[in-house]
């Protein structure tokens, strides 16, 4: 029989191609992972993984098994909520990554109240990126999502996972209050020559920003490079210049910055809600995703001045 513990230290070791960075994931040692290792192939009786030096390769068995491995964690996943369920109560653990740096800030809001719904469903937040959630839930780190993509029309899901677009917001320019483009119903990119930047640097704005300045024949004045939206719409806001930002992006101090469109720029930020396949049909996942749904149908994006989108609700779990 086949130790569960075991596959879930290949699926770490397969997932960072190390053996140490296995290691700093799951808590071990590195000569615990690799004693681990070296028994899972003993009971296999196949090699699972060839070692190179400070990186490991899976061979096409350690393949095929990790195939079986995802369904079986599933399975178990599975069982585990059936026996929770059975007690009446919403119980259990999830580790949600959330974007937030990116996302709408109803979505903590929104978990904020999962929390003091089910008090026994112990809820864990983790930062991550649009470029990192999908790898952090197929590695098992995360049992959940809600990050942010942007883009013109609504983004494909990720293979491998399950996803819900919860809602979308355009992408505006965001100046100073009292620039000459305030209270402006639109502008045009040309418009935006002479204009100094205030550039988000981590996430997708800063090479859209710089894309939507390159197709208007010009490159962008830098003024300030930032790490996130928050900070940006602050420096904006005081009057370093000119930023690009979701519509439903807070901005504080309030007051102090105003927002149009720009004339042919159709992208939006797509809030996203994802979690691994099959595990939207756990107990404890399904009353997280109805309780998000919920929230964000009461949030600003069924109040957006310019074109805000909220997805119709999934149905209420069982």
């Amino acid at each position: 029989m086949l130790d569960t513990e075991k596959l879930i230290v290949l699926r770490a070791v397969a997932a960072h191609g190390s053996i140490a960075a296995a290691a700093r994931e799951l808590g071990y040692t590195r000569s615990a992972i690799s004693q681990q290792m070296s028994a899972l192939e003993r009971a296999t009786g196949a090699t699972l993984l060839i070692r190179g030096g400070k990186t490991v390769t899976v061979t096409p068995l350690g393949r095929k098994l990790l195939e079986h491995t995802e369904r079986i964690l599933v399975e178990l996943r599975a069982a585990e909520a059936v026996l929770r369920q059975a007690t009446g109560e919403v119980t259990g653990s999830l580790t949600i990554g959330i974007a937030f740096r990116e996302g709408p800030a109803i979505m903590s809001t929104a978990l904020t109240q999962v929390r003091h719904r089910y008090p026994r469903l112990e809820l864990t937040l983790a930062a991550v990126t649009e470029t990192e959630y999908a790898d952090g839930l197929r590695q098992g780190r995360l049992d959940m999502a809600i990050v942010s993509r942007f883009a013109p029309t609504t983004p494909p899901s990720d293979p491998g996972l399950r996803e819900w677009i919860l809602g979308s917001d355009p992408l505006l320019l965001c100046t100073p209050a009292d620039h000459r483009l305030a209270g402006r119903d639109r502008c045009s990119p040309d418009e935006l020559e002479t204009e100094g930047w205030v550039m988000c640097q981590n996430n997708s704005l800063g090479p859209l920003s710089v894309g939507l300045c390159a197709e208007a024949g010009f490159r962008p004045r830098v003024n300030a490079s930032v790490h996130d939206v928050a900070t940006a719409l602050g420096l904006v806001g005081v009057g370093w210049g000119i930023t690009l930002a979701p519509e439903l992006t807070p901005a504080a101090p309030a007051g102090r910055i105003a927002r149009l469109p720009i004339e042919g720029m159709h992208m939006r930020r797509y809030s996203i809600l994802a979690v691994r396949a099959g595990d939207e049909n756990l107990h404890e996942v399904a009353v997280v995703v109805k309780a998000v749904h919920k929230a964000v149908a009461e949030s600003p994006f069924t109040r957006s001045r310019t074109g805000a989108q909220v997805a119709p609700p999934v149905a209420p779990a069982s």
